[in-house]
């Protein structure tokens, strides 16, 4: 599996986990032949305005690589500024969660807020990108609720600013993680876009 111009041993990734996906987990699943492993969602205004806390979350180890680091947020400035951050102190891959449905992150504006804002999204992407030179990549989902279905948009306005990957969630933020997710929608993104396109929420 190729993002950008980092080419995977194989396309199992591991998914970010809130209080999970620390570095000995990450280590773990490594070892048991993971492909990529991700870190836990980060605040990119918690670690531009307190890094000295918040750097725990980009603690590495050469063992793990390649490394996706998550990172949250609203204000494209500060998404970029973080990114640029995570980047040089040895992310292999940014990540911008666009799909969690926690109330405490959609209140801010991030996550699976940011389905309803695709101009929104679009300056966000276009910021981080033109931040970083390591492949950049989304998790969405399906939308924001069943009136509003746009993952196929969101996916059209990642890849014109040159997204790497793409992660979705076929549940809507209203869902949370209950009902069924949406293959169909899945498979539809598949045949649209030449992006990878990684599939969660079972």
């Amino acid at each position: 599996m190729q993002i950008g111009n980092l080419k995977l041993a194989n396309p199992l990734i591991l998914a970010p986990m809130a209080g999970i996906t620390n570095l000995p987990f990450r280590l773990l699943a490594k070892e048991h032949g993971c492909g990529l492993v991700s870190s836990e969602m980060v605040s990119s205004h918690g670690l531009l305005h307190n890094f000295k806390h918040n750097n725990r979350y980009l603690m590495s180890h050469p063992a793990e690589k390649p490394l996706a680091v998550q990172l949250f947020g609203a204000d494209p400035d500060v998404l970029a500024q973080a990114a640029k951050i995570t980047a040089e102190n040895g992310a292999d891959v940014i990540d911008i969660n666009m799909g969690c449905p926690v109330k405490k992150v959609t209140r801010s504006g991030a996550g699976a807020a940011l389905m309803r804002e695709p101009h929104l999204v679009a300056r966000i992407l276009q910021r981080v990108s033109s931040a970083i030179t390591i492949p950049l990549s989304i998790k969405i989902r399906a939308g924001w609720d069943n009136a509003q279905i746009n993952a196929v948009e969101i996916a059209r306005i990642a890849e014109d600013c040159g997204v790497d990957a793409i992660t979705l969630h076929g549940r809507t933020r209203a869902q949370g993680y209950a009902g069924a997710a949406d293959w169909q929608l899945i498979a539809k993104l598949k045949k649209l876009y030449p992006v990878p396109l990684s599939a969660t929420g079972m």
